[in-house]
């Protein structure tokens, strides 16, 4: 199921199974960060290579913008190495409620632009 929402939208894996395992498994979130990042990244090469060789049509280009990807690859690698330090030092209700606020929060968001246009 979840490569089938990942191959949908294009997403890591990460994103559908990590919440998935802290919710129905009851596992903690610093046990399942690693694993969950690792498919994300895996996924995340997986598709920068695909669309470097993937044949465009009508003159468009679909190659990756590499500077801009290499940005948020340093991005990424620092902030993962951070919270998988600092996840076993914060309690885990203050991480759920805490990403509860930011999607809520997001949604809002996309609610109000969709009706306010």
């Amino acid at each position: 199921m979840v490569g089938i929402i990942d191959g949908t939208y294009g997403i890591g894996g990460g994103a559908i199974i990590a919440p998935f395992c802290v919710a129905v498994f009851h596992l903690p979130v610093y046990t399942v960060a690693g694993a969950a990042l690792l498919g994300t990244f895996l996924t995340s090469i997986v598709g920068v290579l695909f669309y470097t060789i993937l044949p465009a049509t009508g003159g468009a280009s679909t190659s990756p913008d590499w500077a801009l990807g290499f940005l948020f690859g340093i991005g990424g690698l620092a902030g993962k190495y951070i919270g998988a330090r600092l996840q076993k030092y914060m309690p885990q209700k203050f991480i759920k409620l805490m990403l509860g606020i930011m999607i809520t929060t997001l949604a809002l968001k996309y609610i109000i632009q969709y009706f306010v246009k």
